[in-house]
C-alpha cells in the first residue's frame, strides 16, 4: 500500500514516456504516492527492439529489493482507493500495461510481479542518472524502494539527496527515517507503516 506524503507534494514528476519512445522500450508507471501528484501515463509500447548502452550497462533490480517492496506494499488482486485518492492495484500500481487502473479492475500476482519488476527497473535507472556517486547494489536497490513509495524528489532535490551526492553516506542513510510521514486529518503525522519501511530500506543500504 502507497502512502500520502504531504512532505513530498511538489515532488518532480517521474515522466519515462519520452525516453522511452526514443529507446522503442515499453514504459511502466510510477505510483501515485503523494498527496496531490501523479506521475505521467506510460504510452503503450511494443516488445523492446532496441537497447542503448546506458539501459544494457543497467543491472536488473535485485531479489532484495523487489522482495523489500513486496513485504511493504502488500499485494491487492483487485483495485482499492489508497491513501493519494487514487485507484490502485497488486502492488500499489495505478497503472497497468499502460492503462490508469480503475476501479472494479482485477491483476493476477503473476501479472503484478512482471509490471512491478519492469516498473523498478525504471525508477532504478532513474536513480542512477540523479545519484553522482558510486553505490553498491543494496543502497541502489533501498533508493529505488524508497523512490517507488515517496516519488523522485527524494532523490533529486533532497537532504538525503545532498549529502549522498557529497558522498557522505552515513548521513544519507540517517535520512531515510524522515520519509515516514503522511497526511492525517490535516496533519502530518508519522506512519508506523512507513517508519518501519524506512527502516527497512535503511537496513539494506548500509548492509556492504
Amino acid at each position: 500500500m502507497t502512502f500520502n506524503l504531504t512532505a513530498i507534494k511538489n515532488s518532480s514528476l517521474l515522466s519515462l514516456t519520452g525516453l522511452a519512445a526514443c529507446l522503442l522500450i515499453p514504459t511502466v508507471a510510477a505510483p501515485a504516492s503523494a498527496a496531490g501528484f501523479e506521475f505521467d501515463a506510460p504510452a503503450a509500447q511494443a516488445n523492446p527492439v532496441l537497447l542503448d548502452n546506458a539501459i544494457a550497462s543497467t543491472p536488473r533490480v535485485s531479489a532484495a529489493t523487489i522482495n523489500l517492496v513486496k513485504t511493504h506494499e502488500g499485494f491487492s488482486a483487485k483495485a482499492y482507493i489508497d491513501t493519494s485518492g487514487l485507484p490502485v492495484i497488486g502492488y500499489g500500481q495505478t497503472f497497468v500495461r499502460g492503462k490508469r487502473v480503475k476501479m472494479g479492475q482485477w491483476i493476477t500476482k503473476a501479472e503484478a510481479d512482471r509490471e512491478l519488476a519492469r516498473e523498478l527497473y525504471h525508477i532504478q535507472r532513474k536513480v542512477k542518472a540523479n545519484v553522482k556517486v558510486r553505490l553498491t547494489p543494496n543502497q541502489l536497490g533501498a533508493l529505488t524502494s524508497l523512490a517507488y513509495n515517496a516519488g523522485m524528489r527524494v532523490i533529486t532535490n533532497s537532504t538525503l539527496a545532498r549529502k549522498l551526492n557529497a558522498g557522505n553516506y552515513a548521513g544519507a542513510a540517517n535520512e531515510f527515517v524522515r520519509w515516514n510521514k503522511a497526511n492525517k486529518g490535516g496533519k502530518l503525522v508519522p506512519f508506523a507503516g512507513l517508519t518501519r519501511r524506512r527502516q527497512a530500506e535503511r537496513r539494506l543500504f548500509l548492509t556492504p
